[in-house]
């Protein structure tokens, strides 16, 4: 679906990429990394110069330091929030990503942070193996 209105796979909190990387490699969707700590973004550019530039996937991915509450949204299809748990960001980042993304987006948070917020509904949870949990919940809005 994304494909077909030409939309985004985005990642607010990217760290180093790697779920960017995992995202447009994977489903072939362009793809953008948000992340607040710059030193992590120059990783991840440097890590796709490395090894995207070149190829096939070249111009697939891109990496930019920005906050997440200035991230512009409004073409991603898919959104993966990989970042706090804070409940009162939680709330001013509903109010963006309600008023930015299109009906019918998904988002995916590694925490239950848009839980309490009326316009986002839980669709899913799907519980994974992760570094500090067997089983760490994926919740899909």
């Amino acid at each position: 679906e994304a494909r077909r209105r030409g939309r985004k796979y985005g990642v607010l909190g990217s760290s180093i990429g790697w779920h960017v990387f995992y995202g447009a490699l994977s489903w072939r969707l362009p793809a953008v990394g948000w992340e607040i700590l710059c030193s992590q973004v120059d990783i991840s550019n440097s890590m796709l110069q490395k090894h995207v530039v070149g190829t096939a996937s070249e111009g697939l991915m891109s990496f930019t330091c920005l906050d997440a509450l200035q991230a512009p949204v409004t073409d991603v299809h898919i959104l993966v929030l990989a970042f706090s748990r804070d409940v009162n960001l939680g709330a001013v980042l509903n109010h963006k990503l309600a008023n930015e993304l299109s009906p019918g987006s998904l988002v995916v948070a590694w925490s239950r942070i848009l839980d309490a917020q009326p316009e986002f509904e839980r669709a899913a949870v799907y519980k994974v193996a992760v570094s500090w949990s067997d089983s760490w919940g994926m919740y899909v809005y």
